[in-house]
């Protein structure tokens, strides 16, 4: 009776992470596709799949995995023999997802000096909140390929040991 499906500890999981994308605005079942996807095993699952653990519609799974693919978190795979589609979390999509990030930074920037360029001549005390956001906004635009790039090469070096391990380390 162990093996009778998936741990409700891990479905768990996708709802809380459901939970945090319904939070900043988005479907709960966005969230909950991604959050099982980051803890099932196999690492690609059906429609049905997530249908039957999620226990979700058919509709709402076809719509959201279509809306994750759009987002470049997701990616579709086909099995030989098997005619179903399944999905899993597109390699790289979480560095993807912050290097997008970078461009709403960039696009906040441009909104904050717009509003500054209104309110110029405007006492500082008015434009403190605009002043604080492009300040922010230029600081990240500045600080945030190199947190990507250092992320990347760190990957890497974790690659690099993990395959060619040292000689005699223990």
């Amino acid at each position: 009776m162990e093996d009778e499906g998936p741990d409700e500890e891990l479905i768990s999981f996708a709802n809380d992470v459901g939970m945090f994308y319904e939070d900043l605005g988005l479907p709960r079942a966005w969230g909950r596709v991604l959050g099982w996807l980051l803890v099932c095993e196999p690492d690609f699952q059906s429609a049905e799949d997530f249908a039957n653990v999620l226990h979700g519609s058919r509709g709402s799974v076809s719509m959201t995995t279509k809306a994750l693919i759009r987002g470049g978190m997701v990616e579709r795979r086909t099995v030989p023999g098997d005619r179903r589609t399944y999905y899993r979390i597109r390699p790289g999509s979480w560095t993807a997802l912050l290097e997008h990030q970078q461009e709403s930074v960039k696009r906040l920037r441009g909104l904050a000096e717009r509003g500054l360029e209104l309110l110029r001549g405007e006492p500082a005390e008015r434009r403190h909140r605009l002043a604080e956001m492009h300040s922010l906004m230029e600081f990240s635009e500045r600080e945030l390929p190199a947190l990507i790039d250092r992320w990347q090469r760190q990957r890497q070096a974790e690659r690099e040991q993990r395959d060619h391990p040292a000689p005699g380390g223990s």
